[in-house]
């Protein structure tokens, strides 16, 4: 019996049918990400570059034990926030979550039960939601979500009022380009951008801008430039050690995304079995 190739493009259409049954244990990841504005100092990039490293380190941590393969990188996502910064592309949520519950039909119908995306860029996230809540709906699968970054970050690495803020183009996401891509990092822009969520924070009680409780924002209504936080904190060493603390995170995520028990932890329902241009919810 053949043996499921950790990079799914690898796979032949022959190797999926003669793994039968076993594919039911297997995780399917798909990996997301986006092509943005992400200021002066980072390229458009940084995301899906990002994303291809962090499959990189994945990889080479799975254990030989973890049936899993990962699909290419979606490179472009939903990125509506920064769509006043050239260069910026996107997709409207129905585009979004439609693409990803085809690539889920896909997967089922090749045998997957058992699926995840995990997501480089934070725009991603209610997208990716909606199609799991259909994939699960329609298809009985599992399908797990997750970012990056919701793996934390290594104690005392970065400071509290950085871990705050920088959610974009800050410290964390300039120190993974100085580990990934430094040839790619302008330094001479590098700068410490405050952001409107830190005046929030000081002038209201609960609202913020991002966070449990928030609202719709444009990357503007933070900073003018679109970007925020400290990136002059960001080192290569500390892109290594989140990178590195986020791969192994994600990899014990998938573990337990292959030992969770389908039959006693999901109510079997009737399955549409196909999405065939219908809506994404109903």
């Amino acid at each position: 019996m053949p043996t499921l190739a950790q990079r799914y493009e690898e796979n032949t259409t022959a190797d999926l049918a003669a793994l039968g049954p076993a594919l039911a244990r297997a995780v399917a990841v798909v990996p997301l990400a986006a092509i943005e504005q992400h200021g002066a100092h980072l390229p458009l990039g940084t995301d899906a570059i990002i994303a291809d490293a962090m499959v990189e380190r994945v990889l080479a941590r799975l254990p030989e034990t973890l049936a899993a393969t990962v699909l290419p990188v979606q490179r472009i996502g939903t990125s509506h926030e920064h769509g006043s910064f050239p260069g910026t592309l996107s997709l409207d949520w129905r585009t979004g979550a439609e693409t990803l519950l085809r690539i889920g039909e896909g997967l089922a119908r090749a045998g997957f039960q058992r699926m995840c995306f995990v997501s480089s860029h934070g725009g991603n996230t209610q997208v990716m939601e909606l199609a799991a809540l259909d994939l699960r709906r329609r298809f009985g699968l599992l399908c797990a979500t997750a970012g990056w970054q919701r793996f934390g970050l290594p104690d005392g690495l970065v400071p509290e009022a950085e871990r705050a803020v920088g959610i974009h183009g800050g410290a964390v996401e300039t120190a993974l380009m100085l580990a990934f891509r430094p040839d790619l990092v302008r330094a001479q822009s590098v700068a410490d951008q405050p952001s409107r969520q830190s005046d929030m924070a000081l002038e209201l009680r609960h609202l913020r801008a991002h966070g449990r409780l928030g609202f719709g924002w444009l990357a503007e209504d933070l900073n003018p430039v679109g970007t925020v936080g400290d990136a002059r904190l960001a080192s290569a060493a500390m892109g290594e050690a989140i990178a590195d603390h986020q791969a192994r995170g994600f990899v014990e995520f998938l573990g337990d995304i292959a030992r969770f028990d389908l039959g006693a932890g999901l109510v079997q329902s009737p399955r549409g079995g196909t999405i065939s241009g219908g809506p994404v919810m109903e």
